[in-house]
């Protein structure tokens, strides 16, 4: 009997060390369900979204959708994707990658690999390769929502002859303000901004910001700018710096626009040897020739008796932006 006995032992407890296996096996088949039931929903949202925007009068192509990523992510992958809006703009890459997590589909990662084309009626066509490129849309308990946007080492030529563009990093957050959801908040951060427009390159070390513009929902209005302008929308600048070899800028304030859709307002500033940023104004066909020789004057006289930079507010008024007195760049109208 206690042979017997301890024969039974002996067994109950060699299936006591089966069970941390047997309950891995389950949890892992579980995990493998849930993950095709994701693959399932991810290509149904593809599907969806695919016919939500035709209906709404977009052009979407694309070629064989299939999942893959198990055990770590869910992915689902777009060949040669595009959506355009008849006469207005179009974009296309080689492959699509959409991730997310199996158990949560509330943030979606898209990232394109292979070469981006963007083109946009009267303005052209550019090409657009780099070695990170994402970007997310997720739900936010806080704001609602949250897109978001990744680039490193990207590359953008233009198809015809044109300007050029480099960037080395660029992050970029866009939000809406959780205390007045009407309200979009963007920040963005990034270095080694090159741009070259065949006749000359500037170059952006730094930049930095953060701003938020007010009342967006006018934006859909048929006179979006009137009726922005008529309830009181801003632009806030909350925080805004941009550095290169030589110059730098740092600006504070709220802009509006004014009865003519110019922007308008002031600015506080700080500029560090506004000659180069005069300079790099004049590059990009900001200021003409004699505009350009008549601020940089102006400004370096106004920089040495600042010591080497100048503390002054930016006006905005009538169409163009002065500081000190010396006009710096003409103001887009939004008409």
């Amino acid at each position: 009997m206690s042979r017997d006995l301890q024969g039974s032992t002996a067994r109950l407890k060699r299936r006591w060390l089966y069970l941390p296996f047997i309950i891995a096996a389950v949890i892992v088949a579980a995990y493998g369900l849930l993950w095709r039931a994701g693959a399932n929903e991810m290509k149904k949202y593809v599907a969806t979204w695919v016919d939500e925007q035709r209906a709404a009068g977009f052009q979407v192509e694309h070629g064989e959708v299939r999942t893959d990523g198990f055990p770590f992510v869910l992915r689902a992958l777009i060949d040669d994707a595009s959506i355009a809006a008849p006469g207005q703009w179009r974009w296309r890459t080689d492959q699509l990658a959409i991730d997310a997590l199996p158990y949560d589909l509330n943030r979606l990662v898209f990232s394109p690999s292979g070469e981006q084309r963007i083109s946009v009626e009267n303005a052209g066509a550019w090409r657009i390769e780099a070695d990170d490129f994402r970007t997310s849309i997720a739900s936010n308990k806080t704001s609602g929502w949250m897109f978001s946007a990744t680039v490193g080492n990207a590359a953008i030529e233009p198809l015809a002859n044109g300007a050029s563009a480099q960037i080395d990093a660029l992050v970029l957050d866009l939000a809406p303000d959780p205390a007045d959801p009407a309200t979009l908040t963007l920040k963005i951060a990034g270095d080694g901004f090159t741009t070259n427009d065949g006749g000359g390159e500037f170059k952006l070390a730094r930049l930095e910001a953060a701003l938020a513009l007010t009342r967006t929902e006018l934006l859909s209005a048929p006179d979006p700018a009137a009726a922005w302008r008529a309830e009181g929308g801003e632009l806030k600048i909350a925080h805004f710096f941009a550095q290169n070899s030589q110059a730098s800028l740092a600006i504070a304030g709220a802009l509006h626009l004014d009865r003519e859709n110019f922007l308008a307002g002031t600015l506080d500033t700080e500029v560090t040897n506004p000659a180069a940023l005069v300079r790099a104004a004049g590059a990009a066909g900001l200021l003409n020739d004699q505009e350009t020789e008549q601020a940089e004057a102006g400004l370096t006289l106004a920089a040495i008796a600042g010591g080497g930079k100048i503390a002054a507010p930016v006006i905005l008024k009538d169409g163009v932006a002065e500081i000190a007195g010396v006009k710096i760049a003409p103001l887009p109208n939004f008409e």
